[in-house]
């Protein structure tokens, strides 16, 4: 099933992070930093079908297919100016070789 889905992954993926960093006066802030490149399948939800992971409302609208890597709940995958917040991850797949992750578009 690995090989199947890896076949239709297609590049471009940015994955960003809200990191710490220091202004042009010494202090510090938090800025968006590109962490990495990735490969992966973008797969929307219909709109009945949205997740929620938490009664709160917490909805996804997308899930993304990758090999593993170092995503954490809050980054922001990228791609074509279109950012998704990472909702829920990771969820992994196929004893470990296979991330899905839960996104929600925010612009």
């Amino acid at each position: 099933m690995i090989g199947m889905i890896r076949k239709y992954f297609t590049s471009g993926w940015e994955l960003w992070r809200f990191t710490d960093g220091t202004d042009d006066y010494g202090g510090t802030s938090k800025t968006w930093s590109k962490q990495s490149d990735l490969e992966g399948l973008m797969r929307p939800l219909t709109g009945d079908r949205k997740l929620s992971a938490y009664k709160e409302t917490d909805f996804a609208t997308h899930k993304f297919y990758m090999k593993p890597a170092d995503i954490q709940q809050g980054d922001e995958i990228r791609k074509d100016n279109v950012h998704y917040k990472v909702k829920n991850a990771p969820d992994m797949m196929n004893f470990g070789m296979l991330m899905q992750i839960e996104l929600e578009v925010v612009a």
